[in-house]
């Protein structure tokens, strides 16, 4: 029964039906290095932001692992993720928490050219996961999440759920992984329903040795309901585990296309920085990450 489990989730992730709408913090990411891959992470998620892109990668890490990032998205649109991940015997924990604030925004009653003042929305998500291996090569996970949003004096609270799997070949050099994110419900906003942005991928991460070093090359095809698929992919090259340089692409957006960015190792600790131009008089999209490896 349990070579199928991979077979099923593909299943579900590909043939998903729900809904979609709020709380788009969800799908902002956590990591820089994710950021800078183009976010095509289900497939290589094993650190301490597995929490958040695929709770099976967790039982693969071998580490304890904390990650503080903070990143500034478009105009006032800012978010900071702290997340945690460890790998132990045939299982994997952890937990992420995902802010995000909008600020600036004017209320008026009335047209008028000033507005009556200024206020923020803001965000919370608070996960916690569970991995574990049910063979050598395959493993699955569940992350429940708690959500919080608050717009001007209006509140909204819920609860969701992601599921995934990883599977691992050639010695862990090629793996496999979907997810689907997201799936839950909120109460109304002011007699509002909130709709989840119900998100299903399917991931691939290979790795080579080129001139002595890993190559890394990750893949993401992405459907949210009610959208059109999305691929995501990326790539990145290191210098004797200690210098990273990545590159990204996201396929099917209208605002947003390349990506990248550089990572820095040295002993315990672990900088990461993402960048990624949006179009349309967007504006940019930096992110940077500290990880210590405990």
């Amino acid at each position: 029964m349990r070579k199928w489990i991979p077979f099923l989730f593909l299943f579900l992730i590909l043939s998903s039906q729900g809904y979609g709408g709020g709380f788009a913090s969800l799908q902002l990411g956590g990591d820089a290095r994710a950021g800078a891959l183009g976010m095509a992470y289900t497939a290589l998620s094993d650190d301490g932001s597995g929490s958040y892109w695929n709770p099976a990668g967790l039982v693969r890490s071998g580490e304890k692992e904390l990650i503080l990032s903070v990143q500034r998205w478009i105009e006032d649109v800012q978010s900071a993720f702290l997340g945690f991940g460890m790998g132990r015997a045939n299982t994997g924990l952890g937990i992420h928490i995902l802010h995000t604030e909008v600020s600036g925004l004017e209320y008026r009653i009335v047209p008028s050219p000033t507005p009556i003042h200024f206020f923020s929305t803001h965000e919370l998500i608070v996960g916690i996961s569970y991995g574990r291996i049910i063979r050598d090569n395959l493993s699955i996970g569940i992350t429940l999440k708690s959500l919080y949003e608050k717009l001007f004096v209006e509140e909204a609270f819920g609860l969701a759920a992601d599921f995934g799997f990883l599977y691992s070949i050639w010695d862990n050099e090629l793996r496999v992984g979907g997810v689907l994110q997201n799936v839950g419900k909120t109460n109304l906003m002011r007699h509002e329903a909130i709709t989840l942005p119900v998100t299903a991928k399917v991931g691939f991460a290979f790795s080579i040795p080129i001139f002595r070093n890993d190559c890394l090359f990750v893949l993401d095809g992405i459907k949210g309901v009610d959208l059109p698929y999305h691929v995501h992919t990326g790539i990145e090259y290191g210098w004797w585990n200690r210098l990273s340089i990545r590159l990204g692409y996201q396929i099917g957006y209208e605002t947003r296309s390349i990506t990248g960015g550089i990572g820095l190792a040295w002993d315990r600790y672990r900088l990461n920085y993402s960048y990624m131009p949006l179009h349309s008089g967007f504006g940019d999209s930096h992110r940077l990450s500290i990880g210590l490896v405990l």
